[in-house]
């Protein structure tokens, strides 16, 4: 190859290594209804709903989650959560729960569409619902493998299935294993290991940092 031709090379190169878009990092670190405040590569920007600003659009937004559009992609922004918008290549999630005064970790959720509240719990072996929750959901829980658990109210049914698609902050995952237990315990759902042994977990400064692999 002659010196020309390698210089012309190197030039289409680098105007191509120029041409790849920046990926950006946003986290949402203030939450209202109709209106989000983001910082999108460590710059704090306001944005109201429907608008755009620093290529991120505020679909909808309320006190617990906002849901932006990145790249043309939709995501679902917990406060204190973060995702990293994917351009020239894929890139991970990290999603940061911090952790409340009784020293817990509590995740918003969404199932079957629907926002809830969950608490981290690497001691359970799967997603726990109580019935009554399942109820609100939309999931037919008596479709799952009927069984026996024991409660601080006796010997109650459970059920074992599959939920459709679980996701917190950019994070989703199909066919999760979660046990629906009759009644009202637990009070609130458990994040379980059937969950969060599909993503990297480590504590950082107070807070439960969940990252996607995939």
């Amino acid at each position: 190859m002659s010196f020309k031709a390698y210089l012309q090379l190197l030039m289409i190169w680098c105007l191509f290594q120029l041409a790849l878009p920046a990926q950006a990092q946003v986290q949402a670190v203030g939450l209202m209804p109709g209106m989000a405040i983001l910082e999108v590569d460590g710059k704090r920007v306001t944005i109201k709903k429907g608008q755009s600003r620093a290529g991120v659009k505020l679909v909808s937004a309320n006190s617990r989650e906002a849901v932006i559009i990145i790249n043309g992609k939709e995501e679902v922004l917990e406060l204190g959560a973060s995702v990293v918008g994917e351009y020239a290549k894929a890139t991970s999630t990290v999603v940061r729960l911090p952790r409340d005064g009784s020293g817990h970790y509590f995740a918003t959720a969404r199932i079957n569409g629907r926002s809830i509240k969950m608490m981290v719990d690497t001691g359970a072996t799967h997603i726990a619902l109580s019935s009554d929750m399942a109820k609100k959901l939309g999931i037919n829980y008596k479709q799952g493998i009927k069984g026996r658990s024991s409660t601080a109210g006796g010997i109650v049914n459970s059920y074992k299935l599959k939920l459709d698609h679980i996701q917190i902050g950019g994070i989703k995952r199909y066919n999760v294993l979660a046990g629906v237990i009759e009644g009202a315990f637990p009070d609130i759902p458990l994040l379980g290991m059937s969950f969060l042994n599909q993503v990297k977990i480590h504590e950082e400064q107070g807070m439960l940092i969940l990252t996607d692999l995939n």
